[in-house]
């Protein structure tokens, strides 16, 4: 029987061990969710967690400053260190949720990185093919809304510099595990700006699909890459998006194959190397390259090169006019076959290369054929070499063998390598009679001997340099080593020789080691010229002399002219050396068209004192003086020395320089430093700079600084509070305010001027980052005239910003006069050897407004004879590049008005509606409208009504910005062209004007409407021949050539009143100029019911031909006016050019040339008396004279029996007055009796004898009017 007692003891002890256990459990997880929440939500278990990261990886990654909790975790930098690279990461910041993990997600907020440091340790191998993975799917979700890493460091095994390889790395990433999305990854390098996107399947076969852009290349513009397929075939393709140069690529690719490229085809069209290495040459070259994956899996195609620019390189150029070539690439080999490079002057390269990857050798084979050195460089001599040049070797070995001829050059080299040994084996150069032959021999060990030997023989450096002929017999040897430092001896002779027509020899010995120590003498004469250097120099002491002696450096050659003598002598060792040194040269002439005179140096170094004073009288540059004295001088020791510069810069800038400081003599050369300041630094001139205070400076080959400088510039001053530079970056920063813009224009106004300030700070590095602002500060700006006319400038602002490669400008101007106008502008820059630049390839991106209210303030400009009004708004939006711009945008115009005063031109109410379309403004249209004025005479043209009509002109077109080619097309109907006193003239007509590189073609049709045209006012005021006005502005010579063709019709309603001329012309003109801007017509004028009032008589014209047929002022002549309804009608007739001009008297009936002249001016027979002589000799003159040949006046003189009849103007002292007839009678070889008398006054005239008793001594007596006696004496000067 069981026990009830015992079963209820067990069921009563088995709850009690429950309750220990679930207490115990309880416990636990009570702790263990206490630890998690203090590892994970505290600062100090953080920090303990990544201890044991520490720990746990041996030391590899070391974390340093954890701050904060699991959700908002910060640490000051992570250390990991690799057997090949390490890895430095600081300032991170992680904001995540930690929740999102129960839902398989990793959700995170925001992760920054100020710097990621990359060290490679060893350089990089190649990493074995890798095969495709069967999934690339996550085991969660991940969601990274924002990764920003400011800069990603490299340092490679090679190089161990640190430098920025990426900047502002900016991604943004979402994942469900399976499908991946890119949303966006964002960063800069020092050579291209990325933005990208993609979205890819973490399945096989991996789809994939993404976009790449690229901007900010200045060689290459801004760029698109589109990649789509999967990771087994994807394809690449790309294209260029700027206007200089176009190019596109497609490319398939297996990425896990063993030849992963299967199709390339590429193509670029106007690249130019100059735009990616600022010292390649010129050129625009054509690529195009295709290449596939044959039967047996191998890439085979060809590529073709053209340079459509070929040029020597001399001029910039590369001769290089084509290459083509078939290529097989494997993974064991690469082939180039039918190797074909076509050079300038039909020259050729042709020929076959081979590379095998697997045992690192390889081979080439070229032909030379008529390859001309003269189209290489066209300072060489012509000539059509021809030959063989055969590359072969191995890692270890190689060989160049060049054998190349025609009939007069022969040149032959072998270059051999072997293991550590580089051998010129053999260098054989010749032409003609001239020779150079050498060998030579260089270890590429550690020491690295060298030995080279060269003779040159007969040789004339004219036979292949376009030079001065010379005949050189000379002997060069040179050996030492280049390792540790280079070292060794030089020897050379020169005997029996001539450069140009002047002898030459010299020969000398020097040992050297180093670039500081040498011992030796050398010597050189050519012609007059001499130079000896003798001694040595070393750190134990030196005693070197230099002599030249160089009263003509013309006999050398080589472009250089003038004179040249220096003596130096160096003394002392490096510690306390010692100088003299002297210069001295007249005249210096230099090849590029660039001279000096008067130059004298006399400088000194002794123990550490240091003297030095130059001189320079004029420094010309391209036949401008550009200086025209410059003195520097400096006395001290070297530790403590005063420096002082004078120099005059052309004509109107006064420069001075004064400096205190010196250097460490104790220091090496390489770590020379002058420490001191500026205590005077003066520009006078148009914009006047004095230094306020002095400022320190210091200068050496690795830095230059200047601090807290304070200048007065232009009636303000400017601040620079520092300036920093060295070979790898520099700084600047300062302000200014007050600077008076241009004061020199303004200086006698008593006006305001306008004040400018504003200041800077850049910081130059792996980028340029930094700001510029100029602001107006105060005053105004005037334009030029008698009265100064202000623009009413409330603001005038640029701001300039550097960052992220790219300068980004804003220009803002606001004006009461003129209107608003406001741009912004953003280029990349780029970094070079001389500094930043902005290449002419860079991409544009910006825009313009302008909104001008007004042109009145353009009327000041123009001067009172024109003036100007209207309306103008642009908004222009700026693409393309530098080189080439891409402007789009829109110009209208309103209220226009231009008027010509001395022209009598009147244009109103002008509307104008333009675009811009890349280079161009295209002008849809611009037109005026111009009232027509009642002409001077109304009743002369009939049915023409003018009263209330307009006239109109009408252009459409385009305008070159860039440039390129302006055209525009106008109409004119019934426009008056021009209105005043002297004329009046209403035309039609339409034509074409043309612009282009200096060159204005205009062509077209006009014809008149009506016109006329009225004699000029007389008695204008005049300035006499004598009057020179001095001091005046030289004239700038326009190089305009203008290309004329238009056609001019005058229609039916064109008449004349001019010098006694009325009635009607008509007719038609061609004119013409030639590129010389020489103009010719070719056409006829016919003056129609046309009168000549001349001696008050009215002259019928019935015969008025003016045809030209090439020179403007030389037509020919056909002119018939006759007085009419005499008993005879007489007149004249001309014939012949205006130059030679045949004018004689006809009529009906004939009758004698002084009858004909008497009906024409007094309408009647002469008296017979001849009391009628002074006045028809008077008319014989005025209308008749000035023809060649025999004229009326001779025929009249020669039938009366008289030898002169003249008329002239009467003497001062003359008792007569006004003009006079002169007739006179040679009675002898001495004697010669002669009678004045007055034509406009009645008086009795003067009878006059001339005798000659001598050459120079003669007796006048007269009498009449006036009677006297005069003995005059003849001087002559020639």
């Amino acid at each position: 029987m069981i026990n009830p007692s015992i079963g209820n003891q067990g069921s009563e002890n088995r709850p009690h061990r429950f309750r220990w256990l679930a207490s115990l459990i309880s416990i636990m997880l009570v702790c263990v969710l206490l630890t998690g929440y203090w590892l994970l939500n505290s600062q100090s278990g953080l920090q303990w967690t990544f201890s044991v990261i520490h720990r746990l990886s041996s030391g590899a990654i070391h974390f340093v400053g954890v701050r904060g909790v699991l959700h908002d975790l910060r640490i000051e930098n992570i250390h990991f260190a690799g057997d090949e690279f390490k890895l430095e990461v600081q300032n991170i910041r992680i904001i995540w949720n930690p929740g999102e993990l129960f839902h398989k997600q990793i959700a995170i907020d925001q992760l920054t990185v100020e710097t990621l440091r990359i060290h490679q340790l060893v350089p990089g191998k190649d990493t074995p093919r890798g095969t495709l993975p069967e999934s690339l799917n996550l085991p969660l979700a991940l969601s990274i809304h924002a990764l920003t890493i400011d800069s990603m460091d490299l340092a490679t095994a090679e190089n161990k510099s640190v430098e920025p390889v990426i900047t502002n790395l900016a991604l943004a990433l979402e994942s469900d595990g399976h499908t991946h999305q890119l949303k966006f990854l964002n960063f800069y390098t020092p050579w291209v700006s990325v933005n990208a996107s993609a979205e890819f399947n973490g399945n096989s076969p991996f789809d994939l699909s993404a976009q790449i852009d690229l901007s900010g290349v200045d060689s290459w513009g801004d760029a698109q890459m589109l990649i789509t397929g999967n990771l087994e075939r994807m394809t690449i393709q790309a294209s260029t998006m700027q206007s200089t140069i176009a190019g596109d690529l497609q490319l398939q690719l297996h990425p896990f194959a063993d030849n992963p490229v299967v199709q390339l085809d590429a193509n670029i069209e106007r690249l130019n190397p100059a735009s990616f290495i600022s010292a390649a040459p010129q050129a625009s070259l054509s690529l195009s390259a295709h290449f596939a994956q044959n039967d047996s899996a191998r890439l085979e195609g060809t590529m073709r090169v053209e340079n459509h620019a070929a040029a020597t390189y001399d001029a910039g150029g590369l001769p290089l006019s084509l290459f083509s070539t078939r290529i097989w690439l494997t993974s064991e080999s690469l082939r180039l076959q039918e190797i074909d490079a076509q050079m300038n002057g039909n020259g050729s390269l042709r020929g076959n290369l081979i590379w095998r990857w697997d045992e690192q050798s390889g081979s080439a084979d070229i032909r030379v054929e008529r390859l001309n050195p003269y189209h290489i460089d066209s300072r060489l001599q012509a000539a059509q070499v021809s030959g063989q040049i055969e590359l072969s070797g191995t890692a270890q070995t190689q060989s160049a063998r060049i054998h190349l001829k025609d009939k007069s050059v022969n040149l032959a080299a072998v270059i051999a390598r072997s293991g550590e040994n580089v051998a010129l084996e053999q260098l054989n150069l010749q032409r003609n009679q001239s020779q150079f032959t050498g060998r030579g021999e260089i270890a590429l060990d550690h020491e690295q001997l060298f030995e080279l030997s060269g003779k040159l023989a007969n040789f004339n450096i004219a036979d292949f340099v376009r030079t001065a002929d010379s005949n050189l017999n000379a002997a060069l040897y040179l050996s030492g080593q280049l390792s540790p430092r280079i070292s060794g001896v030089l020897k050379y002779t020169i005997q029996n020789s001539r450069l140009a027509k002047s002898p030459v020899s010299g020969s000398g010995e020097i040992a050297f080691n180093g670039l500081n120590a040498f011992d030796g003498k050398a010597e050189l004469k050519a012609g007059s010229n001499h130079l000896v250097m003798q001694g040595s120099m070393d750190e134990k002491g030196n005693a070197l002399h230099l002599r030249l002696k160089a009263p003509d450096l013309a006999q050398l050659g080589f472009g250089l002219a003038g004179d040249l003598q220096i003596s130096a002598n160096l003394a002392g060792s490096f510690e306390a050396p010692g100088l003299d040194l002297k210069l001295a040269s007249k005249h210096l002439y230099f090849p590029d068209n660039r001279s000096v005179s008067g130059v004298n140096v006399d400088a000194g170094l002794h123990n550490e004192a240091i003297s030095l004073e130059a001189s320079i009288e004029h420094y010309d540059a391209h036949e401008k003086v550009a200086i025209k004295k410059l003195m520097i001088g400096t006395q001290g020791k070297i530790s403590n020395h005063i420096l002082s510069v004078k120099a005059q810069i052309n004509e109107d800038i006064t420069f001075r320089l004064a400096a205190a400081g010196g250097v460490d003599p104790k220091k090496s050369l390489q770590s020379l430093r002058w420490t001191g300041q500026f205590t005077e630094f003066a520009a006078l001139g148009e914009m006047p700079v004095h230094l306020l205070s002095p400022a320190a400076f210091s200068v050496s080959a690795q830095a230059i600084s200047l601090d807290q400088a304070r200048f007065s510039l232009s009636g303000g001053f400017a601040n620079i509070d520092q300036l920093h530079w060295t070979p790898k970056d520099w700084k600047t920063q300062g302000d200014f305010s007050g600077i008076v813009l241009l004061p020199g224009s303004q200086q006698a106004s008593n006006q305001s001027h306008l004040q400018l300030g504003g200041h800077w700070d850049f910081v130059s590095t792996q980028q340029l980052t930094g700001n510029l602002k100029i602001f107006r500060k105060q005053g105004d700006w005037y334009l030029p005239g008698e009265v100064p006319q202000p623009l009413g400038m409330e603001k005038l602002q640029l701001m300039v910003i550097a960052e992220d490669g790219k300068l980004i400008s804003e220009f803002k101007l606001f004006s009461q006069s003129i209107g608003s106008a406001t741009a912004d502008l953003t280029m990349p820059i780029k970094q070079s050897g001389s500094g930043w630049s902005i290449s002419r390839e860079s991409a544009l991106h910006g825009k313009v407004n302008v909104d001008i209210n007004t042109f009145n303030w353009l009327n000041a400009l123009l001067g009172g004879s024109m003036s100007t009004e209207g309306q103008i708004q642009a908004h222009v939006d700026i693409q393309g590049t530098l080189q080439q711009p891409d402007f789009s945008g829109t110009v209208s115009g309103s209220k226009l008005s231009v008027v010509l005063l001395d022209q009598g031109i009147n244009l109103q109410q002008g509307t104008m509606t333009a675009r811009f379309h890349q280079e161009d403004l295209e002008i849809d249209r611009l037109h005026f409208i111009t009232p027509h004025e009642v002409p001077p005479d109304k009743r002369l043209f009939g049915d023409f009504e003018s009263d209330g009509m307009r006239g109109s002109l009408t252009i459409t077109g385009n305008i070159g910005l860039a440039g390129n080619e302006s055209r525009m097309d106008f109409i004119i109907d019934q426009l008056p062209l021009a209105h005043k006193a002297e004329y009046w003239v209403v035309a039609s007509g339409s034509g074409e004007v043309r612009f282009q590189n200096s060159r204005l073609n205009v062509k077209g049709n006009l014809w008149a409407d009506a016109g006329l045209l009225l004699q000029p006012p007389e008695g204008r005021p005049e300035l006499a021949e004598d009057i020179v006005f001095v001091n005046t502005p030289e004239q700038t010579r326009q190089n305009l050539s203008l290309l004329l063709n238009m056609n001019l019709n005058l229609g039916e309603r064109f008449h004349i009143r001019v010098a006694g001329l009325e009635g009607r012309l008509a007719g038609q003109l061609q004119v013409q100029s030639d590129e010389k801007n020489k103009l010719k017509l070719n056409g006829t004028i016919v003056a129609q019911d046309t009168s000549f009032k001349a001696y008050g008589q009215n002259l019928s014209v019935k015969r008025g031909i003016v045809s030209f047929q090439g020179p403007l002022d030389d037509p020919e002549l056909n002119i018939l006016a006759l007085r009419e309804n005499l008993a005879v009608e007489a007149g004249v007739e001309i014939m012949g050019s205006v130059r030679y001009p045949r004018v004689k008297l006809i009529s009906t009936p004939d009758v004698p040339d002084t009858e004909k002249l008497s009906w024409i001016v007094l309408g009647r027979k002469p008296d017979a008396s001849g009391l009628d002589t002074s006045v028809l000799l008077a008319a014989a003159g005025s209308i008749l004279g000035g023809q060649s040949g025999e004229g009326i006046t001779e025929k009249i003189s020669a039938a009366l029996g008289i030898d002169e009849i003249s008329f002239r103007q009467a003497g001062i002292g003359s008792s007569l007055t006004g003009q006079i007839g002169v007739v006179g009678k040679r009675l002898s070889s001495r004697a010669y009796l002669s009678y004045e008398r007055g034509l406009t006054a009645a008086t009795m005239g003067i009878t006059k004898l001339t005798y000659n008793l001598t050459p120079k001594l003669t007796i006048v007596t007269q009498t009449g009017e006036d009677s006297a006696a005069d003995l005059f004496y003849t001087i002559q000067f020639d």
